[in-house]
């Protein structure tokens, strides 16, 4: 397939199919309020993204909210991404960002170092201990994260945190968890926070991708061919076990998978398209066929991209949804949930 590959033009863009650009909950609105009553409680802030989509699971609520807080950013997941290294510190120019296995006891370690030296360096030093949060979007790992930290700071195996594949398993602000002795360190997990609408389809089939959506937001289908419009873009080779050429054509992929794993109808040439496409969306999830990168922002435009610039359009986009969300009351006279969310969001900026 190699050869094969040197010869392929893949698609350099995606169409808009014109997705739902939002899966903002009644918990994001709760966590949102909470994190804004204890951020002056706070003196340091850890945001978890996926290594393999910097961009999409960013979240810039975060920063209106904690814009003000000595910051680290944890890239998890970095065994399922190619990201670049320089690109990343390109991007984050002085604000500090590290890899971490959110299950890794080591990782976990130089977290609660990180959190010491702070505090040494802190004048005066706060006479409860200091006070840190976990934050990031929906699945990136930030429970799993935290039961480490105490497994670690307290030599405990119970775990505070509850842990899942799909988001929304934390759904409250936690009670502050307490992960070491000596300085005391105090920890709130927060539930995944959302944003209420991404900028574009691409963005929230990133997501879906990732796990940080609800898995009915967007079709298999279009999560299949978004895959395949990526993995084109890398390296074709990651499904040359279902082809021997590659292609541009999620149907002839999805055939060809469902003939793989015999799912495939030889006699009506039926298959099962969303299953298939589960299937193949699952192994990448997973990691069990291979690594990529999931913002194309971080693939073809990544020389040109402004992290900086975007960082402040989004922003100025979400500061401005008050335009974007319904407002419009539900016919018994109650506020409609477009109505509360678009309320809590403008009351942060």
């Amino acid at each position: 397939m190699t050869s094969l590959v040197r010869k392929f033009i893949p698609r350099t863009s995606f169409p808009d199919y014109r997705v739902s650009l939002t899966d903002f909950k009644g918990h994001h609105v709760k966590a949102l309020n909470k994190l804004t009553q204890i951020a002056p409680q706070l003196d340091l802030v850890f945001e978890v993204r996926d290594a393999r989509a910097p961009l999409s699971t960013r979240n810039v609520l975060f920063e209106k909210i904690l814009g003000n807080k000595p910051k680290v950013v944890l890239y998890s997941k970095k065994d399922l991404s190619t990201i670049d290294v320089e690109l990343l510190t390109k991007w984050h120019k002085d604000e500090k960002f590290m890899f971490v296995n959110c299950k890794s006891r080591t990782d976990a370690t130089n977290i609660i170092e990180i959190a010491k030296a702070h505090y040494e360096e802190m004048e005066p030093r706060p006479p409860l201990g200091l006070r840190m949060i976990i934050t990031g979007m929906p699945n990136v790992g930030k429970s799993t994260l935290v039961n480490t930290l105490r497994a670690v700071g307290l030599n405990s195996t119970r775990k505070v945190a509850k842990t899942g594949g799909q988001p929304g398993v934390t759904r409250s602000t936690s009670s502050i968890i307490k992960i070491n002795e000596n300085p005391e360190i105090l920890l709130y997990d927060t539930p995944g926070v959302f944003i209420p609408r991404v900028e574009n389809s691409e963005r929230m089939i990133v997501l879906s991708l990732v796990g940080a959506v609800s898995p009915t937001i967007v079709d298999p289908v279009i999560q299949a061919d978004y895959l395949l419009y990526l993995i084109n873009l890398q390296n074709p080779t990651l499904y040359s076990q279902y082809l021997k050429t590659p292609t541009n054509d999620v149907y002839t992929l999805l055939r060809a998978i469902s003939k793989k794993i015999k799912k495939y109808n030889s006699r009506t040439k039926d298959f099962d398209e969303k299953g298939t496409a589960l299937h193949w969306i699952d192994g990448f999830k997973q990691g069990k066929t291979g690594r990529l990168k999931f913002d194309v922002d971080s693939i073809v435009k990544s020389d040109i991209f402004d992290y900086q610039a975007h960082q402040k359009q989004e922003i100025e986009r979400l500061s401005q949804m008050d335009n974007v969300l319904n407002k419009k009351k539900n016919t018994d006279g109650k506020r409609s949930l477009a109505e509360k969310v678009s309320r809590n969001v403008n009351k942060l900026f």
